[in-house]
């Protein structure tokens, strides 16, 4: 096995990831496996990446309202850099574990802990930025309402009411069969097809267009609108028109996700339920 295919996640489900991510991911795990970095290491280098950009983004919101122009630009452009770069190093980490051997559960965690804390940051920071700039309170509302809105929220819920049930004893996903267990336990992320699996072209472009308002689609998405933005600077007066709408559209599709995440969660642990009252009954 070639060292990239070493360094692919198996249950990679993210077309973004598999196709764009992972490529650029890839040398840069090579890279820092030559440096002797640990996944760790490259872990806390993405987080650090992912927090620049909200300190980056925020002094772009008062250069422009200062007219200070071309640092703005610079500053929002090195954000969007920030963004992305922050994502592959999350996809490099994990490639480095893999291609290293050293995937662990404390890298594990470390992972999702940037993820859940950079995700809210990320969408509320650009509200803040057009707050800064206009002072208009719609999209201060949008950013405040975003940090709530993520997966992250429902997931870790559902997460926490499982973890128990296991501490407890009264779960035992070991006597699960494997399509429970992954259906219960992780399919709340809409994994059930893999990336390999989603071959023809219309598929792909669906699935595509779906990710582009999950976490890694969010950062190429609005970075294309900021470099469609510098595109049209010359031509109109408007601050950051294609960003602003790609913000605003972002936040209210998660917005109106809430209730669709909560009814999916609720019914999955409704179901497990009546699954485990089955097997009680079954035993008694």
């Amino acid at each position: 096995m070639s060292s990239y295919e070493q360094s692919k996640k198996p249950d990679e489900f993210f077309l973004i990831t598999r196709y764009f991510s992972r490529r650029f991911a890839y040398p840069l795990a090579l890279m820092f496996q030559r440096l002797g970095f640990t996944a760790n290491q490259v872990t806390l280098l993405g987080g650090a990446a992912w927090i620049a950009s909200i300190i980056s983004i925020l002094l772009a919101g008062w250069a422009f309202e200062q007219h200070f122009g071309h640092a703005g630009w610079m500053l929002i452009l090195m954000s969007t850099l920030l963004w992305n770069m922050g994502y592959i190093l999350d996809v490099a980490d994990g490639s480095l574990a893999r291609m290293n051997k050293t995937s662990s559960l404390s890298g594990f965690y470390l992972d999702y802990y940037f993820h859940l804390l950079f995700q809210p940051m990320f969408l509320a920071s650009i509200g803040i930025f057009f707050y800064i700039h206009d002072h208009l309170l719609i999209d201060t509302v949008l950013a405040l309402l975003s940090i709530g809105c993520n997966w992250g929220v429902s997931f870790s819920a559902k997460e926490h009411v499982l973890c128990e049930e296991v501490a407890k004893g009264t779960l035992r996903p070991d006597r699960m069969p494997e399509a429970l267990r992954y259906r219960f336990f992780i399919d709340s992320i809409k994994t059930k097809q893999g990336a390999d699996a989603k071959r023809s072209p219309w598929t792909k472009v669906r699935f595509i267009a779906e990710e582009m308002f999950c976490f890694p689609g969010q950062f190429m998405l609005l970075g294309a609108t900021v470099m469609a933005d510098m595109l049209l600077a010359p031509w109109t007066d408007v601050f950051f028109p294609c960003l602003r709408i790609a913000f605003r559209l972002i936040c209210v599709v998660m917005i109106a996700r809430i209730p669709f995440r909560l009814r999916r969660e609720f019914q999955t642990l409704r179901e497990l339920e009546k699954i485990l009252n089955n097997q009680g009954a079954s035993r008694s």
